[in-house]
């Protein structure tokens, strides 16, 4: 086993994991840390848990283990935490992690691992976090720390500035990708030949894609196309390129086209074109209401479980682009009929980007800025599909 955070789901991690660790004496470093009791309740206790939260979430994630001693860094037992309410201790760490460092760590879990002598051992995994840099801010505290290979310290002003850089850098890395993606497609320089009719556009990025060491392999991909298929939720054909995994319609036995197409690459990235979600039937040009709505919602959460299952750690932002929209309506009525006399007044729609924080999200929640930003377009006050409690509920 190499040094560093333990390669599997925490939802999969056992007590057996855990003793490899001791077996194999994996040292404490970068993502790695042992503790052998739970932080206590004084300011000193609080201030080095947050110190050591924060140092993961600003260099490369990772995992603390209370229950597990340690000698000069190599483990020697796990007997786990005794004595505790384990449910109140988690919720006493979650809740300081909130209050206690700015800006918020998103994605932190923490769970128990049972099958210890004295209780279980608890483990807290921080995710590598792309908006750092974070401080710890408990009791007027303004610290910013980060690990290397020796442990956590704390960061000095070149560490920090080059933090604040990084972080700034990230949003117009990803601007830049899909936008030379959208010139593609509109180029028609597609890895499937699409149909000639408007198209919708759907990505989703895990930040940790622009990590220059994350890449998935063919075995990751080629497990998990099932739930890499376009936005529609069917396909006929796979098959790798060079970007990585392509899952695409059958073609149209006259014109040879393709309704759409879902690539996922290497990096995590994925890019889900549809040709098929806008229509032009009953002699008007309309967006179904709630079709296009309820089939993206299921697109991004085939995508988000795809992407946990093949360990793509979150977040990731999820953007919606169309082409071709200019005088469509929004079919707000029954039978796809379209309402009012508004329609789009411009070809291309470049919807609001939104931030999905957690595997475990409300997709329908956390998708209603883009959607309400298409009713924008199509001349309503936002997406009728919503009650007022903001969740996704069909409109009929």
């Amino acid at each position: 086993m190499t040094q560093g955070m333990i390669p599997k789901p925490l939802d999969k991690i056992t007590s057996d994991d855990i003793l490899s660790l001791i077996e194999n004496e994996v040292r404490e470093g970068r993502t790695l840390d042992y503790k052998a009791m739970l932080p206590d309740r004084s300011s000193s206790g609080k201030a080095e848990f947050l110190a050591d939260v924060s140092s993961f979430a600003n260099a490369s994630g990772g995992d603390l283990l209370y229950g597990v001693t340690e000698s000069k860094g190599t483990p020697d037992h796990a007997t786990g935490v005794p004595g505790v309410d384990v449910d109140a201790e988690i919720l006493r760490l979650d809740n300081l992690i909130r209050d206690g460092i700015a800006p918020r760590v998103p994605g932190v879990e923490i769970r128990p691992i049972d099958g210890f002598a004295q209780g279980p051992v608890v483990m807290v995994r921080v995710p590598k976090s792309w908006g750092s840099p974070h401080m710890v801010t408990l009791g007027g505290r303004s610290r910013f720390y980060t690990r290397d290979n020796a442990g956590k310290h704390q960061m000095d002003v070149t560490e920090i500035r080059s933090a604040f850089a990084l972080s700034e850098a990230l949003p117009e890395r990803i601007r830049r990708f899909r936008d030379d993606r959208l010139a593609k497609v509109v180029a028609d320089e597609t890895p499937v030949r699409l149909d000639a009719k408007p198209r919708v556009v759907l990505h989703l990025i895990p930040l940790v894609s622009f990590s220059a060491d994350f890449l998935l392999t063919p075995a990751t991909l080629r497990s998990e196309h099932a739930g890499l298929q376009p936005i529609g939720g069917s396909y006929s054909h796979r098959r790798f390129n060079v970007d990585g995994l392509l899952t695409h319609s059958r073609a149209d036995p006259t014109t040879g086209a393709h309704a759409d197409y879902c690539q996922t690459f290497r990096n995590g990235v994925i890019e889900a074109v549809s040709a098929d979600l806008v229509g032009d039937r009953y002699g008007e040009k309309f967006i179904p209401g709630i079709a296009y709505e309820q089939d993206l919602i299921r697109a991004v959460q085939r995508y988000l479980q795809a992407s946990r299952n093949m360990e793509v750690p979150p977040p990731a932002v999820v953007m919606l682009s169309m082409f071709g929209v200019a005088g469509y309506r929004m079919a707000a009525a029954p039978r796809f009929i379209g309402s009012g006399e508004a329609h789009i007044d411009r070809d291309t729609l470049l919807l609001p980007d939104v931030l999905v924080e957690a595997y475990e999200e409300d997709v329908g929640r956390a998708l209603r800025p883009i959607f309400d930003a298409v009713w924008n377009a199509a001349g309503w006050e936002g997406s009728l599909n919503y009650d007022g409690d903001g969740k996704w509920t069909p409109h009929r």
